[in-house]
Order: structure tokens, then sequence, then C-alpha cells
């Protein structure tokens, strides 16, 4: 700021407003305490692990960095999940994972959960789709793909191997299969 716009007498005074709002890093000393517009509250998601040692609480999530190495399939499933419900609560990205698994060697699928990814007309092409792997979104479509190919958890939608988004009428194809349930943005069949 040059020396004479600094003297002028509306900048003198727009200085002193500044500094007498607390603007430009000037604050009156606060003569009572200060209070909060909102409370602040602990929130643990089931996707946390809380770790408890006396008053202390650690609250973690797996962290997956990019050097981990994962194994193919898992990767595959995590693309799968991360791509069609990564936007979805952890319930609806879990049922899409077990729905994968369902497919697994039955009747008209595939025998490894990447063939049954990369099948024509099921999901998409695996290999050319490369999300970010530093993401919360991807550390959690891997924790969550890992549940489903472990087989423990408890299955969300039971014998489903079918499902469409829920904003598209069902067509013909799923008006002939048993519809199970809606789970955020998309609905089951069996």
């Amino acid at each position: 700021m040059s020396a004479k716009l600094a003297q002028h007498p509306l900048m003198i005074a727009a200085m002193l407003i500044a500094a007498a709002t607390g603007a430009m890093g000037f604050a009156a000393i606060p003569t009572n305490e200060p209070t909060l517009a909102y409370e602040l509250t602990t929130q643990i998601t089931a996707d946390d692990h809380v770790f408890a040692s006396g008053i202390d609480q650690v609250v973690s999530k797996e962290i997956i960095t990019p050097s981990d190495k994962l194994d193919d399939q898992l990767v595959c499933m995590a693309k799968v999940v991360l791509h069609e419900a990564g936007n979805q609560p952890r319930t609806g990205q879990l049922a899409v994972a077990q729905l994968i698994m369902n497919r697994v060697g039955k009747d008209r699928f595939a025998d490894t959960v990447c063939a049954v990814a990369n099948q024509p007309g099921q999901f998409f092409r695996t290999a050319s789709y490369n999300p970010r792997r530093d993401t919360d979104r991807w550390a959690t479509a891997v924790e969550v793909s890992r549940q489903a190919m472990a087989g423990g958890a408890e299955p969300v939608v039971p014998g489903a191997v079918y499902y469409h988004a829920a904003y598209q009428a069902p067509n013909a194809f799923f008006r002939t299969r048993q519809r199970l349930s809606t789970i955020g943005d998309h609905v089951f069949y069996r």
C-alpha cells in the first residue's frame, strides 16, 4: 500500500473500523466467555473402528494406500462397488457386493468376481476404470468388498442376483423376476 493511500482519511477510518471489529487479525479482548452457535457432538458411524482407553476414544478407519498390494479379485469387486454404489450408504454398497458374490459360479454367471464383473451386459470393463485409490470412498469400497468376499456380514438382500436403479421403471426382464427390496437407489431381484 502506498504511503499516500495509507494517509488518506477514509483509509485511516477503514483501518480503525477493521481493527475495532476484529478484521485484519486485530481483535478486542472479550469480556465474557464465548458461546457457540451450535453444539459439538461426537458422531461415530458403523464404518469406524472405536478403541476406548480410559477417558480417551480413538476413531480410526482402515486406510488403503496406493502402495498396498490388493488381490485382483478384490480390486475388481471394489471398482464395481465404488462405481455402482459409491454414493450409497454402506448397506447399499454391501448389497451390491453380496449380489456379485451371489452370482459367482451360479447358472448363467462366471466363476470369479472379475469374470462376473466383466461379463457382457452386466457391469462394465473393470480394466478401463481406474478410480483414485487415495480416497475414503475407495477405502470404504475395499472394506465392503473384503467383507462380502469373506462372507462375514449378514446378507443385506439374501439371494439377490439382479438389480437396477430405483429411478428406472423395470423393463420386461425385471417384471419376470421376484422383487426383493429397495436399498438406497437400487431395486434388487432374485
